[in-house]
């Protein structure tokens, strides 16, 4: 995977393991069930990407890869994972090649992935399943667990009308059974990876239409307040327009904040006065166009 979208995706499964079992259960056709998340490290060269224990009456693993470029050998990679998984835990592993956009896509990721002996004839076959999200009907995934709803975005029917993928997107998260923290990581994690199919500038054209999630943000509504306090403790004026261009000023604000927290972590007091202190609209938005690549908070604060 390539950071920071490794990242993102990670820190989804992470916090939404069930809904990710029940997903690829679900492509795999077998028997979902209670799951863990456990150790992936099967020796000093190897390491797995996210394995599941799902429970039942007839345990198994559940082991997933993620790929967004390109890599001939992936396959080799997956039967290796695999028996060294089944040798570990004594348990059936059915692995899942998670390929994330269509440039991950290579010419032997087939499902099937045989050895041949000295005699040209195979004597080996392991099976595996691909899953190319760019595939999936993102109605499915709308309509699934929170933890996957994301993937929604990265499919090819999402790119032929994204802005009208991305509001279902937003209406599901602003349901009464969303609690508003999962609702702002998600949207700070679906940022990350529409970079992986959109430039920056097209993900950063989608963020007016956060505006009505982002009124009923408590905690990031309390955030911008604390920097507005500051500020007037202070004494400095802050210079906004009145009316619609102070509201617009607001909410790039509020939108940094989100989009930043998800990605490096909750601002300092002093990242926050400095956001409250920038009274130029195209300055901020080129701002959340450098969240996509940038290193930190420090990063964002020197766009010009």
């Amino acid at each position: 995977m390539a950071k920071p979208f490794d990242a993102a995706l990670n820190a989804l499964i992470d916090a939404h393991a069930a809904d990710w079992v029940a997903y690829l259960c679900g492509r795999l056709g077998v028997p979902p069930g209670p799951a863990e998340v456990i150790d992936t490290d099967l020796s000093v060269t190897a390491q797995a990407d996210k394995v599941f224990r799902v429970g039942g009456p007839v345990p198994y693993l559940l082991h997933l890869e993620l790929e967004a470029n390109p890599r001939l050998g992936i396959p080799a990679d997956l039967l290796r994972y695999n028996v060294l998984l089944g040798h570990q835990h004594d348990l059936p592993v059915h692995t899942v090649l998670l390929l994330v956009r269509p440039k991950a896509n290579a010419s032997d990721m087939t499902g099937v992935y045989r050895r041949h002996g000295a005699d040209g004839r195979a004597y080996h076959e392991f099976r595996y399943t691909v899953v190319r999200v760019w595939e999936e009907p993102p109605a499915g995934l709308l309509a699934g667990g929170l933890g996957t709803l994301p993937l929604a975005l990265l499919t090819d029917a999402a790119a032929a009308d994204l802005p009208a993928v991305f509001t279902r997107f937003a209406e599901r998260l602003r349901q009464p059974d969303v609690p508003a923290n999962v609702a702002e990581d998600l949207f700070g994690s679906v940022y990350m990876l529409l970079g992986l199919r959109y430039t920056p500038d097209r993900v950063a054209d989608l963020y007016r239409s956060l505006s009505m999630i982002l009124e009923d943000s408590t905690t990031y509504q309390a955030t911008l307040k604390k920097g507005e306090a500051l500020g007037e403790a202070r004494g400095e004026a802050r210079g906004e327009a009145r009316g619609e261009a102070r509201g617009a000023l607001r909410e790039a604000r509020r939108l940094l904040v989100l989009l930043g927290g998800a990605r490096f972590g909750a601002p300092a007091e002093a990242v926050v006065a400095a956001l409250e202190h920038i009274d130029d609209r195209d300055r901020l938005e080129r701002m959340v166009v450098k969240l996509v690549a940038a290193a930190g908070w420090d990063d964002v604060l020197t766009t010009e």
